[in-house]
């Protein structure tokens, strides 16, 4: 709302889409993300059609500055942003608490996405602890999950490192939280689809 003239006519000249889409369809994403009730499978999933603008927003910026412009419809391990991968690791974490607790009153992504996704570099040493408290209950109650999700947890911190492209970002600007966006809902689908998977194996055997 508001903006409809601007995106209209930036589709129509091929110009990269206003600012203003990015920063409403993340303020969508945390609106739903810390209001939601956690029974509520969305709880832990971006809107979808939040994500689509905040994709086609990033692919006009990157295709304007003539940088490869294709992101995945699939959580990518290799793509070269960090701000994306930080969004895949909250993601594990995420899911990891659910694997372990079930539900509680107060999410891990209601507490800490909206934090997580500006400045990274100070929330994820916490997440870091609350993760390996819940590794310890899955070794202890559902041994063999513990596995899995560390398994997904050093597969995505695989990405990082020393050098400035691989650094944990300390701040995200608008780009990077968008990025973080695509990278959480990827992962998040991602992980369901392999619980689902798991499950109907299950069913089958």
């Amino acid at each position: 709302a508001g903006i409809t003239p601007a995106v209209v006519q930036a589709i129509l000249s091929g110009r990269c889409l206003p600012d203003a889409v990015a920063a409403k369809a993340l303020a969508y994403i945390r609106s739903e993300l810390l209001s939601n009730d956690d029974s509520d499978t969305r709880s832990t999933l971006p809107n979808s059609l939040a994500c689509q603008w905040l994709k086609v927003w990033l692919i006009r910026k990157r295709r304007m500055r003539n940088e490869e412009e294709n992101l995945m419809e699939y959580y990518e391990p290799n793509f070269p942003n960090a701000a994306y991968h930080c969004g895949a690791w909250l993601a594990v974490y995420a899911n990891l608490q659910r694997a372990a607790m079930g539900d509680v009153n107060a999410t891990l992504v209601q507490r800490f996405y909206a934090s997580a996704s500006r400045t990274p570099a100070l929330v994820f040493g916490t997440l870091d602890r609350m993760g390996q408290v819940y590794l310890d209950i899955l070794r202890k109650e559902k041994r063999g999950l513990d596995r899995i999700y560390e398994d997904k947890l050093n597969a995505v911190c695989a990405f990082f490192g020393s050098d400035l492209a691989h650094r944990l970002p300390t701040t995200l600007n608008l780009e990077g939280q968008s990025y973080f966006a695509l990278g959480y809902h990827q992962m998040c689908t991602q992980i369901t689809g392999e619980i689902r998977k798991r499950i109907a194996e299950k069913q089958e055997g």
